[in-house]
């Protein structure tokens, strides 16, 4: 009986400790306080709006876009406060592209003039952003075959982070032109994959040349080369499970250099080339192997997994 009785009283007092934690600008305590509330109770429709001004308080903007995404997409009556906070944190971490779409579509729409008000300047800001971004990655894309390989992934993985997708045709220019590392043709193919780019490109790589669908692409971690990893990491696992984050790493960095030829390029059953890359890494690690282990590698699959590895250095 007593916990029915105190349980209100808790809610109640939780609530105005956070209310004057916030009006005296004391967010962490407001913020530990909110979690308290939130062990117990469901939060009301103003304890989520005072928990994004918390947030924004406090400048904790990965945690200020998750819950605002989850308010708008539970359909908070709050619509108007909720979006900016949205915008602004997607301004925070430079999706400028995406800030733009939004905001575009939102002008398309019957909402209130005010909410458009409050949100052009950050379109303004996210158009000169994203201009100021294009310029600099214009000019990396013009020096691309001059960088080295970590530079060159690095230009990649910015562009496609920053859902940049306005590249693509100088891409399959470079891709079709030039000699480039393995890992670096992967993360190209990465790109053009998450533009949705339509075309068929030409592949080189590891003496290996085909035309290639870019929408029929699979994505790296559905590749049967998983079924590979998997493998061996159980292995692994049974014989030296300290070693086994190590495998995890090695065998994505060349599955980095092999896609999209994982099966052209091992051309042997998946049971062959596990228990070559069981065996390989057991040697790596310095384990002496009995032949019990049931590991007879090919010469030839062992040969491919050491030209992996000195294109992996």
């Amino acid at each position: 009986m007593s916990d029915i009785i105190i349980f209100p009283k808790l809610q109640d007092h939780l609530r105005r400790q956070i209310k004057q934690a916030m009006k005296s600008a004391r967010y962490e305590d407001a913020y530990d306080l909110f979690n308290a509330l939130e062990k117990h109770f469901e939060l009301s429709e103003d304890d989520q709006l005072l928990k994004l001004d918390c947030l924004y308080a406090l400048e904790s903007y990965l945690e200020l876009r998750e819950e605002a995404s989850i308010l708008l997409n539970q359909g908070h009556p709050a619509y108007n406060k909720i979006v900016p906070y949205f915008i602004e944190c997607l301004i925070h971490y430079k999706q400028y592209q995406t800030v733009i779409e939004l905001i575009d579509a939102l002008r398309q729409e019957n909402v209130d003039h005010k909410l458009l008000m409050t949100l052009m300047p950050f379109y303004d800001e996210a158009s000169e952003g994203l201009s100021t971004r294009r310029k600099a990655s214009r000019h990396f894309i013009q020096t691309f075959k001059g960088d080295d390989k970590d530079a060159q992934c690095t230009l990649i993985i910015k562009l496609i982070q920053s859902e940049d997708f306005a590249y693509q045709v100088s891409f399959i220019h470079i891709l079709e032109s030039s000699t480039l590392h393995p890992v670096v043709i992967t993360f190209i193919l990465q790109y053009l994959m998450m533009a949705n780019n339509e075309s068929s490109v030409k592949v080189h790589k590891l003496n290996m040349s085909e035309s290639v669908k870019i929408t029929h692409l699979t994505r790296l971690e559905q590749t049967p080369f998983q079924n590979i990893m998997h493998q061996v990491e159980t292995r692994i696992e049974e014989i030296m499970p300290s070693v086994k984050p190590h495998v995890s790493m090695l065998m994505k960095q060349h599955q980095l250099i092999m896609y999209p030829f994982e099966s052209e390029y091992f051309d042997a059953s998946e049971k062959e080339v596990a228990a070559a890359y069981t065996h390989f890494i057991l040697n790596l690690f310095g384990f002496e192997q009995s032949d019990d282990l049931g590991n007879s590698p090919t010469v030839d699959i062992m040969t491919k997994i050491e030209q992996l590895e000195k294109l992996n250095r």
